[in-house]
């Protein structure tokens, strides 16, 4: 079954909101490196890869279904962060952002009555709440050990981080 055009147009954005996602995750990394913190520095790299095969992921879906895929300039990511928390607090709002928009497109696609696309939604439903969990431990983790002024503490989140998977 061909998309419609609203659902083609909603998928699309999403698509292009991954890719923004990774984007900024990428800067978030390039940031971790330059002030020295390697683990953070991977651990948001593999962020940036995530989002990336989310974009691919809507990206197939989109021809799979006959649909056109439009790609949008991306804005300059942020680059410069005062804090730790400022940086995984910027990335939670970001998560939260794109919860938003897949539930609205899970909606479209339901007052489409396509099943499919609900089908193919699914499994972002599903890692956005995964997503935002883990964020939300991180920075729970961050303002319990108050790693911004702890270097002890930062040195071992530093070095969790880094062997994450």
């Amino acid at each position: 079954m061909k998309l419609s055009k609203d659902l083609e147009k909603e998928l699309n954005r999403q698509l292009n909101m991954e890719l923004a996602a990774a984007y900024q995750y990428q800067a978030m990394a390039a940031h971790f490196e330059y002030i020295g913190l390697d683990g953070f520095a991977k651990w948001m790299n593999g962020h940036a890869a995530e989002e990336r095969e989310h974009a691919q992921k809507f990206y197939d879906y989109i021809l799979l279904r006959g649909g056109k895929v439009t790609l949008e300039a991306l804005d300059a990511p942020k680059g410069t962060f005062a804090t730790i928390l400022e940086v995984f607090n910027d990335a939670m709002n970001h998560e939260k952002a794109v919860t938003a928009s897949i539930e609205g497109i899970y909606a479209l696609a339901r007052s489409l009555n396509d099943f499919g696309a609900e089908n193919f939604l699914n499994w972002f439903v599903t890692e956005q709440e995964e997503e935002e969990d883990l964020f939300d431990t991180i920075i729970t983790k961050l303002n319990l050990f108050k790693v911004d002024e702890n270097t002890a503490a930062l040195y071992e989140f530093d070095e969790e981080l880094g062997k994450a998977e």
